[in-house]
């Protein structure tokens, strides 16, 4: 492939994708609402976009079974204790 054809390949895939997005209900708000976010301020776009990352990985990340058995004791570990010497100061023992 030379580089007059990767373009061409890049071009018409760029052009299919943005022809699949625009199939998307709603893809014309939000192509909106992103446009006019970004001109008043692009930093609260980038947060947003990190936002709506991070809800798509919660989304998409496995489930868990909530039924589950736990196992409950009447166990209480501690940790190690502490004593005050005189001065009041903490020392291990």
């Amino acid at each position: 492939m030379d580089l007059h054809e990767i373009q061409n390949v890049t071009a018409r895939f760029i052009a299919d994708a943005n022809t699949q997005f625009n199939r998307i209900p709603g893809s014309a708000i939000a192509v909106r609402y992103i446009k006019s976010s970004y001109q008043n301020d692009p930093v609260r776009s980038a947060v947003e976009l990190f936002l709506f990352l991070f809800a798509v990985r919660y989304l998409l990340a496995p489930k868990y079974s909530t039924k589950k058995k736990v196992q409950l004791t009447d166990e209480v570990c501690f940790a190690p204790r502490r004593q005050a010497d005189v001065h009041g100061d903490l020392t291990r023992k």
